[in-house]
Protein backbone atom coordinates (compact mmCIF):
# COMPACT_ATOMS: atom_id res chain seq x y z
CA UNK A 1 0.00 0.00 0.00
CA UNK A 2 1.47 3.34 -1.10
CA UNK A 3 0.36 6.45 0.80
CA UNK A 4 1.27 10.10 0.97
CA UNK A 5 2.07 11.54 4.40
CA UNK A 6 -1.35 13.22 4.52
CA UNK A 7 -3.11 9.98 3.62
CA UNK A 8 -1.20 8.14 6.34
CA UNK A 9 -2.18 10.82 8.87
CA UNK A 10 -5.85 10.13 8.12
CA UNK A 11 -5.34 6.38 8.33
CA UNK A 12 -3.78 6.39 11.80
CA UNK A 13 -5.61 9.33 13.38
CA UNK A 14 -6.41 8.69 17.04
CA UNK A 15 -3.99 5.78 17.54
CA UNK A 16 -1.95 6.65 20.63
CA UNK A 17 0.53 3.81 20.06
CA UNK A 18 2.02 5.74 17.12
CA UNK A 19 4.60 8.50 17.74
CA UNK A 20 5.23 10.64 14.61
CA UNK A 21 8.79 11.62 13.79
CA UNK A 22 9.41 15.34 13.34
CA UNK A 23 11.55 15.23 10.18
CA UNK A 24 13.46 12.90 7.85
CA UNK A 25 16.24 14.10 5.55
CA UNK A 26 18.39 12.36 2.93
CA UNK A 27 21.63 14.17 2.01
CA UNK A 28 24.02 13.22 -0.76
CA UNK A 29 26.48 14.89 -3.13
CA UNK A 30 27.29 14.87 -6.87
CA UNK A 31 29.09 11.51 -6.58
CA UNK A 32 25.84 9.82 -5.44
CA UNK A 33 27.75 7.06 -3.69
CA UNK A 34 26.57 7.65 -0.13
CA UNK A 35 23.48 9.14 1.49
CA UNK A 36 23.39 10.61 4.98
CA UNK A 37 20.00 9.91 6.56
CA UNK A 38 18.73 12.09 9.41
CA UNK A 39 15.78 10.92 11.50
CA UNK A 40 14.55 13.52 14.00
CA UNK A 41 12.13 12.43 16.71
CA UNK A 42 9.10 14.55 17.54
CA UNK A 43 9.84 14.40 21.28
CA UNK A 44 12.94 14.04 23.50
CA UNK A 45 13.27 10.29 22.89
CA UNK A 46 17.02 10.16 23.58
CA UNK A 47 16.86 6.54 24.72
CA UNK A 48 14.87 5.48 21.64
CA UNK A 49 17.45 7.18 19.44
CA UNK A 50 20.30 5.45 21.25
CA UNK A 51 18.66 2.01 20.96
CA UNK A 52 17.78 2.44 17.29
CA UNK A 53 21.17 3.80 16.24
CA UNK A 54 22.95 0.91 17.98
CA UNK A 55 20.77 -1.78 16.44
CA UNK A 56 20.66 -0.32 12.93
CA UNK A 57 24.47 -0.10 12.93
CA UNK A 58 24.72 -3.75 14.03
CA UNK A 59 22.16 -5.11 11.59
CA UNK A 60 22.60 -3.12 8.35
CA UNK A 61 25.56 -4.03 6.09
CA UNK A 62 25.07 -0.91 3.97
CA UNK A 63 25.28 1.45 6.97
CA UNK A 64 28.94 2.47 7.11
CA UNK A 65 28.61 4.94 10.00
CA UNK A 66 25.94 5.59 12.62
CA UNK A 67 25.73 8.11 15.41
CA UNK A 68 23.21 9.85 17.64
CA UNK A 69 22.96 13.56 18.42
CA UNK A 70 20.29 14.10 21.08
CA UNK A 71 16.97 12.89 19.65
CA UNK A 72 18.36 12.45 16.14
CA UNK A 73 19.59 9.28 14.42
CA UNK A 74 22.22 9.86 11.72
CA UNK A 75 23.36 7.15 9.30
CA UNK A 76 25.83 7.23 6.43
CA UNK A 77 24.53 4.63 3.99
CA UNK A 78 26.18 3.19 0.89
CA UNK A 79 23.76 2.97 -2.01
CA UNK A 80 22.49 -0.52 -2.77
CA UNK A 81 19.28 -2.08 -4.13
CA UNK A 82 19.92 -5.62 -2.84
CA UNK A 83 17.93 -6.20 0.33
CA UNK A 84 20.29 -7.08 3.16
CA UNK A 85 20.14 -6.96 6.92
CA UNK A 86 18.71 -8.81 9.87
CA UNK A 87 18.06 -8.26 13.54
CA UNK A 88 15.37 -6.17 15.19
CA UNK A 89 16.03 -2.91 13.30
CA UNK A 90 17.79 -2.30 9.99
CA UNK A 91 17.99 -0.34 6.76
CA UNK A 92 17.73 -3.11 4.17
CA UNK A 93 18.54 -1.04 1.10
CA UNK A 94 18.71 2.53 -0.19
CA UNK A 95 18.73 3.83 -3.75
CA UNK A 96 18.15 6.99 -5.77
CA UNK A 97 15.55 7.39 -8.51
CA UNK A 98 15.97 10.72 -10.26
CA UNK A 99 15.46 13.40 -7.60
CA UNK A 100 14.11 10.96 -5.00
CA UNK A 101 15.75 8.79 -2.35
CA UNK A 102 14.15 5.45 -1.50
CA UNK A 103 14.88 3.86 1.89
CA UNK A 104 13.78 0.28 2.66
CA UNK A 105 13.35 -0.27 6.39
CA UNK A 106 12.74 -3.43 8.42
CA UNK A 107 11.96 -3.71 12.12
CA UNK A 108 10.47 -6.13 14.61
CA UNK A 109 7.58 -5.24 16.95
CA UNK A 110 7.81 -1.62 18.15
CA UNK A 111 10.76 -0.99 15.83
CA UNK A 112 8.54 -2.12 12.95
CA UNK A 113 5.93 0.49 13.88
CA UNK A 114 8.71 3.07 14.08
CA UNK A 115 10.03 2.21 10.61
CA UNK A 116 6.61 2.25 8.97
CA UNK A 117 3.98 4.46 10.57
CA UNK A 118 6.09 6.73 12.80
CA UNK A 119 8.66 7.66 10.18
CA UNK A 120 6.00 7.79 7.50
CA UNK A 121 4.39 10.72 9.32
CA UNK A 122 7.55 12.84 9.36
CA UNK A 123 8.00 16.15 7.60
CA UNK A 124 9.93 15.55 4.38
CA UNK A 125 8.28 12.21 3.55
CA UNK A 126 6.71 12.25 0.10
CA UNK A 127 5.46 8.67 0.06
CA UNK A 128 5.48 5.61 2.28
CA UNK A 129 4.92 2.12 0.93
CA UNK A 130 3.62 -0.07 3.75
CA UNK A 131 4.67 -3.65 3.05
CA UNK A 132 4.00 -4.94 6.59
CA UNK A 133 2.99 -2.55 9.36
CA UNK A 134 4.52 -4.40 12.30
CA UNK A 135 3.57 -4.00 15.95
CA UNK A 136 2.99 -6.63 18.61
CA UNK A 137 5.42 -9.41 17.69
CA UNK A 138 5.22 -8.85 13.94
CA UNK A 139 7.85 -7.61 11.48
CA UNK A 140 7.27 -4.21 9.90
CA UNK A 141 8.69 -3.28 6.50
CA UNK A 142 8.35 -0.11 4.47
CA UNK A 143 9.88 1.91 1.64
CA UNK A 144 9.98 5.64 2.39
CA UNK A 145 10.52 8.23 -0.34
CA UNK A 146 12.35 11.49 0.43
CA UNK A 147 13.51 14.34 -1.81
CA UNK A 148 17.21 14.23 -2.67
CA UNK A 149 19.16 17.06 -1.02
CA UNK A 150 22.85 17.88 -1.14
CA UNK A 151 24.92 18.14 2.04
CA UNK A 152 26.38 21.65 1.97
CA UNK A 153 28.96 22.36 4.67
CA UNK A 154 29.79 26.03 5.32
CA UNK A 155 32.52 27.18 7.69
CA UNK A 156 32.69 30.75 9.00
CA UNK A 157 35.22 32.48 11.22
CA UNK A 158 36.02 35.92 12.64
CA UNK A 159 32.85 38.04 12.53
CA UNK A 160 33.26 39.77 15.92
CA UNK A 161 35.70 42.24 17.46
CA UNK A 162 37.08 42.94 20.93
CA UNK A 163 34.02 45.02 21.86
CA UNK A 164 30.99 43.19 20.51
CA UNK A 165 29.69 40.29 18.44
CA UNK A 166 29.43 36.49 18.62
CA UNK A 167 30.18 34.45 15.52
CA UNK A 168 28.15 31.39 16.52
CA UNK A 169 25.06 33.52 17.19
CA UNK A 170 25.33 35.31 13.85
CA UNK A 171 25.87 32.03 11.98
CA UNK A 172 22.96 30.35 13.78
CA UNK A 173 20.60 33.24 13.04
CA UNK A 174 21.58 33.37 9.37
CA UNK A 175 20.92 29.62 9.05
CA UNK A 176 17.51 30.06 10.69
CA UNK A 177 16.73 32.91 8.31
CA UNK A 178 17.76 30.82 5.29
CA UNK A 179 15.47 28.04 6.53
CA UNK A 180 12.53 30.42 7.03
CA UNK A 181 13.00 31.67 3.48
CA UNK A 182 12.85 28.11 2.14
CA UNK A 183 16.46 27.99 0.94
CA UNK A 184 17.70 25.19 3.22
CA UNK A 185 16.95 22.70 5.92
CA UNK A 186 19.15 23.73 8.83
CA UNK A 187 20.77 20.47 9.93
CA UNK A 188 23.46 21.35 12.48
CA UNK A 189 25.95 23.87 13.83
CA UNK A 190 29.33 22.65 15.12
CA UNK A 191 31.82 24.81 17.02
CA UNK A 192 35.49 23.99 16.51
CA UNK A 193 38.02 24.99 19.13
CA UNK A 194 41.15 26.26 17.39
CA UNK A 195 44.64 27.05 18.71
CA UNK A 196 44.09 29.09 21.86
CA UNK A 197 47.43 30.92 21.65
CA UNK A 198 46.73 32.30 18.17
CA UNK A 199 47.82 35.96 18.39
CA UNK A 200 45.05 36.98 15.97
CA UNK A 201 42.18 35.50 17.99
CA UNK A 202 39.39 37.72 19.27
CA UNK A 203 39.02 35.75 22.49
CA UNK A 204 38.02 32.07 22.55
CA UNK A 205 39.35 31.22 19.06
CA UNK A 206 36.36 29.15 17.97
CA UNK A 207 35.05 28.80 14.41
CA UNK A 208 31.54 27.79 13.30
CA UNK A 209 30.54 25.07 10.83
CA UNK A 210 27.06 24.62 9.37
CA UNK A 211 25.54 21.56 7.73
CA UNK A 212 22.65 22.49 5.45
CA UNK A 213 20.37 20.36 3.29
CA UNK A 214 20.03 22.08 -0.08
CA UNK A 215 18.26 21.25 -3.32
CA UNK A 216 20.99 20.24 -5.83
CA UNK A 217 20.31 23.19 -8.12
CA UNK A 218 20.39 25.83 -5.38
CA UNK A 219 23.87 25.43 -3.87
CA UNK A 220 25.26 28.60 -5.47
CA UNK A 221 22.19 30.57 -4.41
CA UNK A 222 22.62 29.48 -0.79
CA UNK A 223 26.35 30.28 -0.78
CA UNK A 224 25.57 33.74 -2.16
CA UNK A 225 22.95 34.26 0.55
CA UNK A 226 25.51 33.62 3.30
CA UNK A 227 28.21 35.62 1.56
CA UNK A 228 25.93 38.67 1.28
CA UNK A 229 24.48 38.42 4.79
CA UNK A 230 27.91 38.01 6.36
CA UNK A 231 29.20 41.05 4.53
CA UNK A 232 26.20 43.06 5.76
CA UNK A 233 26.45 41.94 9.39
CA UNK A 234 30.07 41.21 10.27
CA UNK A 235 31.93 43.43 12.73
CA UNK A 236 35.38 42.27 11.63
CA UNK A 237 37.74 43.13 8.80
CA UNK A 238 38.97 39.53 8.63
CA UNK A 239 35.79 37.52 8.10
CA UNK A 240 36.23 34.40 6.01
CA UNK A 241 34.05 31.58 4.72
CA UNK A 242 34.74 28.11 3.31
CA UNK A 243 32.35 25.58 1.84
CA UNK A 244 32.18 22.16 0.25
CA UNK A 245 29.47 19.70 -0.83
CA UNK A 246 30.08 16.16 0.39
CA UNK A 247 28.71 13.44 2.62
CA UNK A 248 32.07 12.14 3.89
CA UNK A 249 34.93 14.25 5.20
CA UNK A 250 38.32 13.60 3.53
CA UNK A 251 41.13 12.54 5.84
CA UNK A 252 43.33 15.43 4.73
CA UNK A 253 40.68 17.92 5.85
CA UNK A 254 40.36 16.23 9.24
CA UNK A 255 44.14 16.34 9.68
CA UNK A 256 44.17 20.05 8.77
CA UNK A 257 41.62 20.71 11.50
CA UNK A 258 43.71 18.86 14.08
CA UNK A 259 46.77 20.91 13.07
CA UNK A 260 44.76 24.12 13.44
CA UNK A 261 43.82 23.00 16.94
CA UNK A 262 47.44 22.35 17.96
CA UNK A 263 49.20 25.34 16.43
CA UNK A 264 49.37 28.01 13.75
CA UNK A 265 48.69 27.11 10.12
CA UNK A 266 49.25 29.34 7.12
CA UNK A 267 46.89 30.67 4.49
CA UNK A 268 48.97 28.92 1.81
CA UNK A 269 48.45 25.60 3.55
CA UNK A 270 44.71 26.26 3.81
CA UNK A 271 44.59 27.01 0.09
CA UNK A 272 46.40 23.76 -0.77
CA UNK A 273 44.15 21.68 1.44
CA UNK A 274 41.02 23.37 0.11
CA UNK A 275 42.02 22.58 -3.46
CA UNK A 276 42.76 18.97 -2.58
CA UNK A 277 39.43 18.34 -0.78
CA UNK A 278 37.32 20.31 -3.28
CA UNK A 279 36.48 23.10 -0.86
CA UNK A 280 36.18 26.76 -1.79
CA UNK A 281 37.60 29.62 0.29
CA UNK A 282 35.59 32.86 0.23
CA UNK A 283 37.13 35.97 1.81
CA UNK A 284 34.24 38.16 3.01
CA UNK A 285 36.09 41.17 4.46
CA UNK A 286 39.54 39.58 4.64
CA UNK A 287 41.43 36.36 3.96
CA UNK A 288 42.62 35.50 7.47
CA UNK A 289 39.23 34.16 8.56
CA UNK A 290 39.33 31.58 5.75
CA UNK A 291 41.83 29.51 7.73
CA UNK A 292 39.49 28.97 10.69
CA UNK A 293 36.53 28.64 8.36
CA UNK A 294 38.17 25.73 6.54
CA UNK A 295 39.25 24.18 9.85
CA UNK A 296 35.62 24.17 11.00
CA UNK A 297 34.77 21.66 8.25
CA UNK A 298 37.15 18.86 9.26
CA UNK A 299 35.23 17.72 12.36
CA UNK A 300 31.83 19.05 11.37
CA UNK A 301 30.28 15.59 11.91
CA UNK A 302 31.98 15.09 15.29
CA UNK A 303 30.94 18.02 17.49
CA UNK A 304 32.40 16.59 20.70
CA UNK A 305 35.88 16.23 19.19
CA UNK A 306 35.51 19.60 17.47
CA UNK A 307 34.84 21.29 20.81
CA UNK A 308 37.98 19.87 22.53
Amino acid sequence: MKLSRKELEEKVRGKLWITPFKKLLALSDPQLEYVEVHEVYGSPCFGCAAWTTLNVARSSPIVVKARREGDRNIYVVKLGRKREGKGVACIESLWIEGSKVKIAYRGVAGAGVGFTLCRGLADGVEEVELIDVGGGARVGRSIITLPLKYKLCIGIDDTDNKVEGATWCLVNNLALKAQREGLVDYVSLTLTQLYKKNPYRTSNCVSSGLVLAVEPGRVEEVVKFFEDKLRENTLSQNTGMAFRVGVRTPLRLRLFTYRAKRGMVTLDEARRVAEDVKATLKPITGVRGCIGALASLGLIDDPDKAAK
